[in-house]
């Protein structure tokens, strides 16, 4: 009897981990694609062939494309977005933390861009529901900013209004490489952006 329950257990475990195995393989293949391909120019059957999967596993997981890009905004953008930037609270001084990240690009893919703005561009003008979705993690993204001027000597509403000012540049900077397909034009905005930021005059 006993070992029945340990067999039933192992058992359900194993099915709990398939599950996960196959939404995490469907998610990360769908990230890749929605990114390198955008979201109108791939197909379910793209997805489920870079997933090595079947379409019951999909639509088991999934009810349609949509929600699939809505779990990849949420669990792959937001996701790591708040892994890139968890150390920002914690850190002494949080703006040199930014500017090194930021400034630090042997991982930027200058050649496909930035995948949020990519699907802003995309899907914003044209589904409501995705827009929302893209706008709680572009406000995300703009608050680990703010954190980043926490001491510099500002109301709260200019910290917010500089960091909305500093993350649309990056992200320009990002789109500017990309066209130019060259990483020393975003590196050159980037710094001129943070040149900005050290010499500006104090709050009074």
């Amino acid at each position: 009897m006993i070992a029945k329950i340990n067999f039933m257990v192992k058992f359900c475990y194993y099915m709990a981990m398939k599950k996960i195995s196959t939404r995490e393989k469907i998610l990360e293949s769908a990230y890749q694609l929605f990114y390198k391909k955008g979201f109108h120019a791939t197909s379910i059957d793209e997805i489920l062939k870079d997933a090595n999967l079947n379409k019951g596993s999909l639509y088991h997981l999934f009810k349609s494309k949509k929600e699939l890009l809505l779990a990849v905004i949420d669990e792959k953008l937001g996701a790591m977005l708040r892994e890139d930037y968890k150390e920002i609270s914690s850190v002494e001084e949080p703006l040199k933390f930014l500017e090194e990240k930021l400034l630090c690009v042997d991982f930027f893919d200058f050649k496909h861009g930035c995948p949020l703005n990519n699907l802003v561009q995309e899907m914003s003008p044209v589904d409501q529901d995705i827009a929302k979705a893209l706008l709680i993690v572009y406000h995300e993204l703009e608050s680990y900013y703010v954190i980043a001027l926490r001491d510099e000597e500002l109301s709260e509403e200019e910290k917010r209004s500089l960091a909305k000012m500093m993350v649309a540049t990056v992200e320009g900077a990002i789109m500017a490489a990309k066209a130019s397909q060259d990483k020393s034009t975003y590196l050159q905005i980037v710094k001129q952006m943070f040149t900005f930021v050290h010499k500006r005059e104090p709050s009074l």
